[in-house]
């Protein structure tokens, strides 16, 4: 029998529990992973609004105001509005980034590309900086280099792996014995990494 499955695309990471503590203390993770949490910083609040607005956990009602402002605008009658255009846009922001952020390795926005803007009653193509170099530079990431290693902590501080990282990392947190330390391979679907 055929396998029905489908290949969803994952990124494992390393992660280090303290087995004394019961936490987190970091992971370790290539390019794949920083350039995905990185590329979280460029989406639009109401993008995100709608990436979490597509999980049933009760975690997100911390959105709350939030989520009533994107559905109030879903809900709003297209006649307020200068021009259709305009709550299209707002339901399907996009950033400069967009066309980058298309090259991760998961896909965690799945809204459809927009291919237009708006300007004033005239349609002119999505453009953006063509100064901006960000990834195809040789370094093989989309926005960070495939050439190290990266130290992602409980907090989300990011830094190139090193051994005066951790050494830090472990200081600050009280840990001494690294016997204390249990590593574990995770394999992050998108729908993980949107979770996070």
């Amino acid at each position: 029998m055929a396998d029905t499955k489908t290949n969803e695309a994952k990124i494992s990471i390393k992660v280090f529990i303290d087995k004394v503590k019961k936490r987190v203390v970091y992971a370790e993770a290539d390019h794949s992973f920083v350039d995905i949490l990185f590329s979280f910083m460029s989406m639009p609040l109401g993008t995100i609004v709608n990436i979490l607005g597509k999980h049933p956990d009760a975690t997100f009602e911390a959105l709350g105001s939030l989520n009533n402002l994107y559905q109030s605008l879903k809900d709003f009658p297209e006649r307020y509005f200068v021009t259709e255009e305009c709550k299209f846009m707002l339901l399907n922001p996009r950033s400069l980034s967009y066309d980058h952020c298309k090259n991760l390795k998961l896909k965690i926005d799945d809204t459809e590309p927009v291919n237009h803007f708006f300007d004033g009653g005239l349609i002119k193509p999505h453009s953006y900086n063509s100064n901006v170099r960000v990834g195809g530079g040789g370094g093989g990431g989309v926005f960070v280099s495939d050439v190290a290693t990266f130290i992602v902590t409980d907090d989300f501080s990011v830094m190139p792996y090193s051994a005066t990282s951790l050494f830090g990392i472990l200081t600050d947190l009280g840990i001494n014995d690294t016997s204390h330390l249990e590593e574990n391979t995770l394999d992050l679907s998108s729908k993980q990494v949107a979770l996070i």
